[in-house]
């Protein structure tokens, strides 16, 4: 054993978030430890925002990072692969990529040197991470989540090899051996040797490490944990043994050679558990908004650069990296509000500005001598017919040309505002005119306050204090039954409570608002529904003024090793949202990850393997279907998750709260949670918000036109009013496209340098053929994420592997 050579990498985890405070007296002691421990090499594993906060508030910590990168380029590395240290199966594509590629960019920027292989501490791993590192350069990867509070992977019984994602991208890779650890709530083993042993752990050695891993060579023991942990004793304990060798990230790839083995992996296998309700969703909530609003407000700009409007590249740039940092894991998990506070807002004020002085541009071009107009518009690409809200002054109609489209003028919350049905082609922007009309009431809503039921073109609802008693399909099949009633339920301080309220109907020619008013253990609500003629989706938004009430069963330990561990990861004891659907015992659920949609399989239950206390080692167990159906699983999707059988299926749309618990048909969707937690128990005192879209669905509805809805759902169309001037266009396509075979969507379009830059990608199990033509472009190639050229595009033809993405820049 002395003579086989055990590989020890340790990389410091921590930045400005949540380790502010300790990064300055940690870099100034690694110094010491350099000069006192000659075999010592050791990394930096701090977000990247760290580097633009810090060279703002404190240069000194620049400069101490950029002294030890210079003064040890052999022994000091920098580990920093994200911008803002998400967990990144909670986070939408684009925020994927963007922490990514702001991540390399800023580390050149500030030290001119980047990390070659891809490695994190908490969980930054999903089933297209080898795509997306790859098309970042990123020559290897280590597939552990050395932390694994809130996330693991899995395991595979080799030292080295390629792992394979869901695109059939392969990226050499070192994995988490089997029996090294996986599970929640804990670390992998020699995680936790080389940040405690023996200060906080006897249980073993590193010694014992080389004795469980004897079978792998070459064997790796990897650190990414906190840089507050004592980790002197057992550097100086690592001095004396000639096996041992420090070694950095870069040097993996020549270490371990060519990789033989495959690491094939599926999107089930990347395992997260989240505390939905926490803090309100208030910060969940807050990161979606703003990475939405980013990802608009860059479509616009686009659009306006196309018509001869300014490039706002800076400011985009701003509005992604603060959400990407509100996205921090710390941030989320443990609620730390002060950061979300500062962050979020300041990522929505740069978005707004982006989206305000874009949408300026574009009302210049649209606007019409004759008459005021709405321009609406459509940055997707695919065709959109959906409804559109812009505030106007009078009651006016719109127009397209002499043909008057279905809209309407309404009041609401005491503002007069325009509803547009919109049919438009992908990447569209179009003007109606508005005329003043005499207002006519001819509905196809109903409600009938005596019994109850409010009658859409598409559903009958029946409304009750409880709540919603069903929820049926004109031609009678039910669809959701809550018997008497329910709407929301939850362990309020200590009891099991169900919501009673009132509702109230409001109807107008193509559409209708119920709202509820009401209360759940103490806790007053207001509840809505809009319910929009040719729309299948029933959009929902719930408010809830809550007073320091105890929301959630503490005392629920799930045979977890910690029974505080489960604080806040038990979902349905939370104020829920609730529906019983109305489907068969094999139903299905499906959910929307980054860049892939997939099935979540319910009858495999995923057990946990700990190497502590007792080194008990769980397989995974196939569960029965009576028993699958009966136990409460526990999902979730980013825009969207869904249960479904082979005729009907039920999803829910979601502008932030992305988890569900569903015990056989029951479906619980968390809203708040308040109470002992973990890693920071948050009280709520406040009024909190919700928005999400319950939608019904046939049961062969392709899962890709289920997520374009979604999309079209949380990236609504953008539509203002527009004042007469002298503007000469009435509609505008940004470029024409096509594909055949698959699922291919657009994800992006943003400004950047003197070019535009569209990512795609194919949400389908099958290739596929897109042809996109951009207006008046004069060259167009496809590239990698960071912008590099790889190849010319011919005629605007793109074949797509499945799941492949693929980013266009147009000139």
């Amino acid at each position: 054993m002395e003579n086989k050579k055990l590989y020890i990498l340790t990389y410091e985890h921590g930045g400005f978030v949540l380790w502010g405070d300790s990064v300055k007296p940690r870099l100034k002691k690694l110094s010491e430890w350099l000069e006192k421990y000659p075999k010592l090499k050791i990394g930096l594993d701090y977000e990247s925002f760290t580097f633009d906060e810090f060279s703002k508030t404190d240069p000194e910590i620049i400069e101490l990072i950029r002294e030890l990168l210079e003064k040890y380029p052999d022994r000091v590395g920098l580990g920093a692969t994200t911008y803002g240290q998400p967990l990144s199966l909670t986070i939408n594509e684009e925020s994927n990529v963007r922490q990514l590629v702001y991540a390399v960019r800023t580390n050149l920027d500030f030290f001119n040197t980047t990390p070659s292989v891809y490695a994190i501490s908490e969980f930054a791993l999903n089933n297209q991470t080898p795509q997306l590192i790859k098309l970042c350069g990123y020559e290897a990867a280590i597939m552990r989540s050395h932390v694994m509070g809130y996330g693991y992977t899995k395991t595979f019984d080799s030292p080295w090899g390629s792992w394979v994602g869901k695109d059939g991208t392969s990226v050499p890779s070192v994995p988490t051996y089997h029996g090294q650890g996986r599970g929640f709530n804990c670390t992998t083993v020699d995680n936790w040797i080389l940040s405690r042993w023996p200060v906080d752990s006897e249980l073993y050695s590193l010694e014992d490490f080389e004795k469980m891993f004897s079978r792998y060579e070459p064997l790796l023991a990897s650190r990414y944990d906190d840089l507050t942990q004592p980790i002197e004793t057992v550097t100086a304990y690592t001095e004396g043994k000639d096996n041992y060798q420090y070694v950095l990230l870069e040097e993996l790839p020549e270490l371990y050679g060519e990789a033989k083995d495959e690491f094939i992996t599926e999107d089930n296998d990347f395992h997260v558990q989240m505390p939905w309700g926490y803090c309100g969703n208030e910060i969940f909530n807050g990161c979606r908004k703003g990475e939405i609003d980013a990802t608009i407000g860059e479509k616009l700009n686009a659009l306006s650069v196309m018509l001869d409007g300014e490039s706002l590249q800076k400011k985009s740039e701003d509005a992604w990296k603060y959400v990407l940092a509100a996205e921090h894991h710390d941030v989320t998990i443990c609620g730390l509000l002060d950061l979300a506070r500062r962050f979020i807002p300041e990522s929505l004020a740069a978005s707004k500005y982006v989206k305000e002085n874009s949408l300026e541009v574009l009302k210049s071009r649209f606007s019409r001598a004759a008459s005021d107009s709405v321009i609406v518009v459509n940055s997707h690409s695919f065709p959109i017919a959906q409804w559109a809200e812009a505030p106007v002054e009078d009651d006016v109609a719109a127009f397209d040309g002499e043909q008057q489209i279905m809209s309407e003028t309404v009041i609401r919350d005491g503002k007069r505002i325009l509803r547009i049905f919109a049919e438009l082609p992908p990447f569209t922007v179009k003007s109606y005119t508005l005329k003043a009309v005499q207002k006519k009431t001819n509905s196809t809503f109903s409600y009938n306050k005596e019994t109850g039921e409010l009658t859409t073109p598409a559903y009958k609802i029946k409304l009750t204090e409880k709540g919603i008693a069903y929820i049926k399909k004109t031609d009678g099949t039910l669809l959701v039954d809550g018997g008497a009633g329910e709407l929301f339920t939850g362990f309020i301080d200590g009891e099991n409570r169900t919501s009673c309220g009132v509702w109230n109907v409001e109807i107008s020619n193509h559409s209708a608002v119920a709202c509820h008013k009401g209360e759940i253990g103490g806790i007053e609500f207001v509840f809505q529904m809009t319910l929009n003629a040719y729309c299948d989706r029933i959009d929902c938004k719930s408010g809830f003024n809550i007073k320091g009430h105890r929301i959630g069963d503490t005392s629920i330990t799930q045979g977890r090793p910690t029974p505080r561990s489960v604080n806040g990861h038990h979902h349905e004891d939370k104020l829920c949202f609730v529906m019983n659907t109305c489907l068969k015992k094999d139903r299905r659920m499906y959910r929307d990850l980054p860049f892939a949609l997939s099935e979540w399989n319910g009858a495999v239950r995923k057990t946990e393997e700990y190497w502590y206390p007792d080194d008990r080692i769980l397989i995974d167990t196939v569960v029965p279907p009576e028993e699958a159906f009966n136990s409460t699983t526990y999902y979730h999707g980013i825009y969207w998750l869904s249960v479904k059988d082979d005729e009907k299926g039920l999803a829910v749309f979601n502008k932030g709260c992305m988890g569900c618990a569903l015990t056989g048909n029951r479906l619980h969707i968390p809203l708040a949670y308040s109470n002992e937690y973990m890693c920071g128990t948050r009280i709520l005192d406040g009024f909190f918000e919700n928005e999400f879209s319950v939608v019904p669905f046939d049961g062969t509805l392709a899962q890709g036109e289920l997520h374009r809805k979604a999309l079209a759902y949380v990236q609504a169309p953008v539509s203002v009013a527009v004042p007469k001037g002298a503007g000469d266009l009435e509609s505008f396509t940004a470029g024409e496209f096509s594909s055949r075979g698959g699922e291919v969507i657009m994800t992006a379009m943003y400004p950047e340098e003197d070019s535009i830059l569209v990512r795609f990608c194919n949400y389908s199990d099958e290739s596929a053929e897109a042809t996109f033509l951009p207006t008046g472009c004069k060259a167009i190639a496809q590239t990698d994420l960071l912008g590099n050229v790889q190849q010319p595009v011919s005629d605007g033809k793109l074949s797509f592997r499945p799941w492949e993405i693929k980013t266009i820049k147009i000139q």
